[in-house]
């Protein structure tokens, strides 16, 4: 092996390592991307953090009794520059959510929107699940004709 050539194989090598490395960091493949489901709840905290946030959320069961989900959202610094900060969700607001649910059927997923209090929605996704505006006017129409999932909105057009 060439002088020249080995430190251009160990800084590709070295380039592609981190290459796979920030790709997996960003992957969304723990979510169910296709499948976009709404819910309700009370905020427990909300955890405005690098390099992703976290809303803990109490979402009531068919039994009555509350499970705590987790949802992950942008960080900081996306949040800040769309109007969310630290302070966007309070512990006891109640707030309706579209998420991504995760794969494994853990009680959580990537929120994709965020419909506060007083009625506006926010788009807190990074990307794991469609928070923009285009989605959002559509799932105001379906939330009117009482739609919690996008598959089932869907069938019935």
């Amino acid at each position: 092996m060439s002088k020249r050539f080995k430190p251009t194989l160990l800084a590709s090598a070295g380039g592609l390592l981190i290459a796979a490395a920030a790709g997996a960091h960003h992957s969304f493949t723990q979510f169910d991307q296709a499948t976009e489901l709404v819910t309700t709840g009370t905020v427990v905290r909300w955890e405005f953090n690098n390099p992703h946030s976290w809303l803990r959320v109490n979402i009531p069961n068919d039994d009555g009794a509350e499970t705590l989900w987790s949802f992950e959202g942008s960080g900081p610094t996306s949040l800040i520059q769309r109007g969310i900060t630290g302070a966007t969700f309070e512990p006891g607001d109640t707030i309706t959510l579209m998420y991504c649910k995760m794969i494994d059927g853990r009680a959580g997923g990537h929120m994709g929107w965020a419909r506060l209090m007083d009625g506006s929605f926010i788009n807190p996704s990074d990307g794991g699940c469609n928070g923009n505006d285009a989605n959002i006017e559509r799932w105001k129409a379906w939330l009117e004709q009482g739609f919690t999932s996008n598959k089932e909105a869907e069938a019935a057009d």
